[in-house]
Formats: structure tokens, C-alpha cells, sequence
């Protein structure tokens, strides 16, 4: 597919991220990247090709495909609908916004063709883990060309469930957010101990990184990882036997819980 992609919210941090990543690697040549504007300023001055434009309608008249990335709130002000229809095409609408329903975008948009799918804020240096969805109306053609454009941002995975593809808003959505709150912990305790700011965040952080690198790389199951140090009876099996006690996974679960109320809607 060789097609003009629109983005709404485009000069935005995720449409941005996305939009940038996908230009980095040659997926689309910025001619086919067209983006409303935005009050924080435009991003693509290293690809002047890329067309802002003032509003939606002027977009819709442009593009092929078209991709929305405004918060989920503000949906309801685009006033995308009946542009879409005047066009009388079923244009291929993509949406990065969490909670809003293939049905709520087949009735907003007069589309049949939608794809919703959830990107979190590492697809700014490429490494977003990306789940998406798509109606039966969108062909193989489509699935393999959007598989395409979202593995430009890191992994992706389709599914075919939209449930799953709320939980995992829940659980990669949240990007950086919930790792960082481990990584605040460890820092703040080293902290405490009287250790650098400089050396303590370098330390937790790359400690982190390179166990991520190790467990992607591996093919242990992570409980199992977690009962060898457990059986080992050392230092860390003593911390790790500390935090179980405390009900650590109940706490991070009670966290996905009220995340995941929120996004349904049932807080």
C-alpha cells in the first residue's frame, strides 16, 4: 500500500512519536504524512515534505488513511463524521485512543473499516510494544501494511478480541509509567542510604535495563526465575521474601484493577 496517511493530533507527543518513527524507518516518505496542527509547535522540520493543515475536514480531503491520536475526551469535539460521509468513501481509520470501541468509531466515523490500536510512549525511540484490532472489513492487504507501520514503533501483535486489547491498554499502555514507580523505590532507598543521586539512578536503571534485556532474551518462565532466587537463600530471597509477604502482587493487581475500572468506565 502506498497511500497518504492523515493524523489527527499528529503534532501531539503520541501522534508525533508514532508519525516520526514510522518516517525514521522509510515506512511512508513524508508526501504521504499529512497532520493537523497543533499550539505546542511542529515537530517535522526534519521532514519537510510532511503537510500541516489547519483542521480535520481539510485532512479528510487529503489522506487515504486516517489515524486519530487525541485523548479519548476530546473525541467527541472532531467533527469527523460528516466529513467523512460527504467523501462517500469508507476510508481506513486507525485509533490510538484508549476505551474508545470499534462501535463507537463505526458510528462516529460512517466507517466500517477501523482498526483500533494502543502504542505507549516508547514508540518515541522505537521500542513501543503496540496490541491492535481490527474490523472484519479490513482486508489482508490493510492488516499486513498496518502490522508494517506499527512494527516501525517497536512490536506489534494483532488480535482478535477488542477485550484483550483493553486489558493490554491496562498493562502496556501504560508504558514507562508503572516500571518507573519500581525504579522511584529502588532509587529512593538508595537515596536513604546516603548513596549519589548520579550513581544510585544509574545503577537501578541499568540494573533494569539489562534484567529486561536478559528476560527477553531468555525463555525461563519468570516465576520460575523468581523461585531460584527464592531457593538460592541469600541476600535477594530475603528482600523478595519481604515484598511477597507484603502482598506485592496483590498491590500491583489492586493497581490494574482501578486502571482498568477507569478505562471502562465502572470507577
Amino acid at each position: 500500500m502506498k497511500q497518504t496517511l492523515g493524523i489527527i493530533g499528529g503534532n501531539g507527543w503520541l501522534g508525533s512519536a508514532v508519525s516520526r518513527s514510522i518516517l525514521a524507518r522509510g515506512v511512508i516518505a513524508p508526501e504521504q504524512l499529512v497532520v493537523t496542527a497543533s499550539r505546542s509547535g511542529y515537530r517535522y522540520a526534519q521532514w519537510p515534505g510532511v503537510t500541516c493543515v489547519d483542521d480535520v475536514e481539510a485532512l479528510l480531503v487529503l489522506a487515504d488513511v486516517v489515524m486519530i491520536s487525541v485523548r479519548p475526551e476530546q473525541f467527541d469535539d472532531l467533527e469527523i463524521r460528516d466529513a467523512l460521509q460527504i467523501k462517500s468513501e469508507h476510508k481506513l481509520v486507525m485509533s490510538l485512543m484508549a476505551g474508545v470501541s470499534q462501535a463507537r468509531l463505526v458510528q462516529a466515523t460512517g466507517s466500517d473499516r477501523i482498526v483500533r490500536a494502543m502504542p505507549n510512549a516508547a514508540a518515541a525511540i522505537g521500542a513501543s510494544y503496540t496490541p491492535w484490532c481490527a474490523t472484519a472489513a479490513v482486508s489482508e492487504v490493510e492488516r499486513q501494511w498496518i502490522q508494517t507501520l506499527l512494527t516501525a514503533c517497536g512490536t506489534a501483535d494483532e488480535l482478535n478480541d477488542e477485550g484483550q486489547l483493553d486489558t493490554l491498554t491496562v498493562l502496556t499502555g501504560s508504558g514507562p509509567a508503572f516500571p518507573a514507580l519500581l525504579a522511584d523505590a529502588l532509587i529512593n532507598h538508595a537515596l536513604e542510604q546516603g548513596i549519589p543521586e548520579s550513581v544510585a539512578r544509574r545503577g537501578v536503571l541499568s540494573s533494569l535495563a539489562g534484567s529486561l534485556s536478559l528476560m527477553l532474551d531468555g525463555d525461563d518462565q519468570l516465576g520460575d526465575v523468581v523461585s531460584r532466587f527464592l531457593a538460592y537463600d541469600g541476600v535477594t530471597s530475603r528482600g523478595l521474601e519481604a515484598m511477597i509477604e507484603r502482598g506485592f502482587e496483590q498491590t500491583v493487581r489492586q493497581g490494574l484493577d482501578a486502571a482498568q475500572a477507569r478505562l471502562s468506565g465502572t470507577e
